[in-house]
């Protein structure tokens, strides 16, 4: 059970099937995952990059890396453990205040990190004999299959408010939890989310996936002092009168 509308695991409550439940507005109920895959015993979750530059034509692109964010205490679905946070929750901004929390650098060779990147994942899985390429496959059969589902409310909202269909794009947060037979499961997509450095391997990470973003949208550097500059030379000629094109 987690708010609606909120952030950095705040509210979210793992509940069984006795726990008394009170009626609450903005709350969403999920099915938990009771048998997610699990790494040296601890569960994780994969924050995939997604950039969408246009619903109509669909375009999705996929950011070659992501992070990887541990629990940091070993799972354990036993009824008791339901209100253990740092058990059950993957979200970094909760499992950061355990005393078991292992910062991560900017290297790909910190197995003990309590965050990875994908290219360890990928290593991981191989030193375990598990087929990378394709769960990464199925993850992005479910990106592609959640873009179409929510294309129609997305394209209907733009196309009232601009004439031309490639003004805009976005990064978006999938938040993917592999089961024990390695199946993807949605937990979530986040609507910009956070591109904050924490650590080294989220700024090394993060400022790749911005200017890939930026190179595929087309955004083109300028100077804002050089523009303001210009905008004043114009204003000046406009009312000097010294501007051809001004009647």
């Amino acid at each position: 059970m987690k708010p609606a509308a909120s952030s950095c695991g705040k509210g979210i409550k793992v509940v069984g099937p006795k726990t008394q439940v009170n009626k609450k507005n903005g709350y969403i109920v999920c099915q938990y995952i009771s048998n997610p895959h699990l790494i040296d015993g601890f569960k994780y979750d994969l924050r995939i990059y997604v950039c969408v530059t246009c619903f109509d034509p669909l375009k999705i692109f996929l950011f070659r890396e992501g992070l990887v964010r541990f629990a940091t205490q070993k799972y354990s679905n036993n009824p008791k453990n339901l209100d253990k946070r740092f058990v059950h929750l993957t979200n970094y901004s909760v499992n950061k205040k355990a005393d078991d929390y292992v910062k991560s650098g900017a290297d790909d060779d910190g197995e003990d990190a309590s965050k990875w990147n994908l290219y360890q994942l990928r290593h991981w899985f191989s030193k375990n004999g598990i087929n990378y390429n394709q769960i990464l496959n199925r993850i992005k059969d479910v990106v592609i299959k959640t873009c179409i589902a929510h294309e129609p409310q997305i394209t209907g909202t733009y196309s009232r408010c601009n004439k031309n269909r490639n003004v805009c794009f976005e990064i978006y947060g999938f938040d993917i939890l592999l089961d024990s037979k390695l199946r993807p499961h949605l937990l979530e997509i986040n609507i910009s989310p956070s591109l904050s450095s924490s650590s080294p391997l989220d700024k090394k990470i993060k400022t790749t996936l911005i200017c890939d973003t930026l190179n595929l949208a087309g955004v083109a550097p300028y100077d804002r002092k050089l523009y303001d500059k210009e905008m004043e030379n114009v204003l000046k000629k406009r009312l000097l009168g010294l501007d051809k094109n001004t009647t």
